[in-house]
């Protein structure tokens, strides 16, 4: 209205025009209601309020989840990013925790977290909050639609978070939050509270040992399901995928969604997510991607599956490495694909059998497996050895055997036998034969 009235000529300030309505604005109405107190232990009141607050450079939108005890308004409050049912609920139970009990009724507006459909003649709770209320076994009260005075003990006190707590506070994270927000919650409830005129701390302790005790267990909110690690190492849920260890592939684990997390457990490991609410998007930590651009080298791969041919494969890599050096890849491989076709029993057998007598090589475990034996080196023939014996054993240094040893040895078993019986041989029997008389040496050509 000020711009309205000023674009046809008023030159008046605003504290005017505000003086100025004030004579003819309706005054709000305000609706009658009576005041009331409650026993200790006996009554507590929850509701919801949502903040924009910086968390880094970021604004953010974050709910604010608070439970105050009615006798002596001690207040649990928690900051969510997404408050569906899950989370209320396990607010709860961290709220009891805090307190050490649990009230015997707690005041609800019909929020959609608590209350999935209104009757006439009554209301519908959601199933988990039903659980809820039945695990601990207080009375949940819901108000009548529009009644916010009847929780007024829940509903001013956010008035405070939001003047005292949130302006001129920096948050890095929503766990800074929570952490600066319980903080300032304990060192406001030694104030003097403005209505009972006592600290919250000292009230308190009077109402703590008339809460009804906890349950034995634990009560569990979160959403667990079975997943199976995909081959992009990551397990989906609600559309979008997360990474776990790339080691992880193929193996069942059990995924649990709480508290804006994902929390993911494979056998003895754990990875935790936070939960994304885009569609189709995959989410890798940075250490998980890491780990497998490491394990995807070949060496890398190559190794892992050799270690699983048995206890003796280490010991037996490293020989091969040591001996082969680079070719050690090309006999590793050849004894995975024995390995594919006879089986990893038999291989790991012949590797332990080959690395007793440090023979590290993939022909012999091929030769192990397959029960082959070595080639022998052929005997050399008579047709071997040089026409001029003589002479080639001349050229070839002082130091050698006579020529008719070398014939003797070459001979074929037939002929020695003949020799023998002296039908036939390379002279007398039992003598030795006639050396071939060398040469004489060629003159080097100038």
């Amino acid at each position: 209205m000020l711009e309205e009235i000023r674009q046809v000529g008023y030159a008046g300030g605003y504290t005017i025009l505000k003086v100025f309505i004030r004579t003819f604005r309706p005054k709000a109405l305000r609706r009658p209601h009576e005041r009331f107190e409650t026993d200790p232990g006996k009554q507590a009141q929850v509701d919801l309020s949502s903040y924009t607050v910086l968390l880094g450079p970021s604004p953010v939108k974050v709910v604010c989840f608070s439970m105050v005890f009615g006798f002596s308004r001690w207040q649990f409050i928690h900051f969510l990013f997404h408050a569906d049912v899950h989370s209320v609920c396990h607010c709860h139970v961290m709220a009891f925790e805090e307190a050490g009990g649990v009230p015997e009724e707690i005041l609800y507006d019909r929020m959609k977290q608590v209350v999935i459909a209104s009757f006439k003649e009554g209301v519908v709770f959601h199933p988990l909050f039903d659980q809820l209320v039945a695990h601990h076994g207080f009375t949940a009260i819901p108000l009548a639609p529009g009644y916010c005075e009847g929780k007024g003990k829940v509903e001013k006190p956010f008035q405070f978070v939001e003047g005292n707590f949130l302006p001129g506070r920096v948050f890095h994270d929503l766990d800074d939050l929570n952490a600066q927000a319980k903080a300032w919650r304990t060192e406001k409830a030694g104030r003097l509270h403005r209505t009972t005129h006592e600290q919250p701390a000292e009230r308190f302790e009077q109402e703590r040992p008339l809460l009804r005790p906890l349950p034995a267990g634990r009560f569990d909110a979160a959403v667990t399901e079975v997943r199976v690690v995909g081959d992009d190492y990551c397990v989906a849920w609600e559309t979008n995928r997360y990474s776990v260890w790339p080691d992880l592939v193929g193996r069942e684990a059990w995924a649990r969604a709480l508290m804006g997390k994902l929390e993911v457990r494979v056998g003895d490991e754990v990875v935790v997510h936070v939960l994304r609410y885009t569609r189709h998007t995959r989410y890798v930590l940075p250490e998980h991607e890491a780990e497998f651009y490491r394990r995807s080298k070949s060496g890398e791969v190559l190794s892992e599956q050799f270690a699983r041919l048995g206890a003796t494969a280490a010991e037996f890599e490293k020989g091969l490495r040591e001996e082969k050096r680079s070719a050690a890849g090309y006999h590793m491989s050849r004894i995975l694909q024995l390995a594919e076709k006879v089986g990893v029993p038999r291989v790991a057998e012949a590797l332990r059998h080959a690395a007793r007598y440090q023979a590290f090589d993939s022909h012999v475990v091929e030769r192990i497996v397959t029960g082959r034996q070595p080639p022998r080196a052929r005997s050399v023939g008579s047709s071997a050895l040089p026409e001029r014996l003589g002479e080639f054993l001349k050229g070839a240094g002082d130091f050698q055997r006579e020529a008719g040893a070398y014939k003797k040895l070459a001979s074929s078993p037939e002929d020695k036998k003949e020799g023998r019986d002296g039908q036939r041989g390379d002279g007398p029997a039992g003598g030795d034969a006639e050396e071939a008389q060398p040469a004489p040496p060629r003159r080097k050509p100038r």
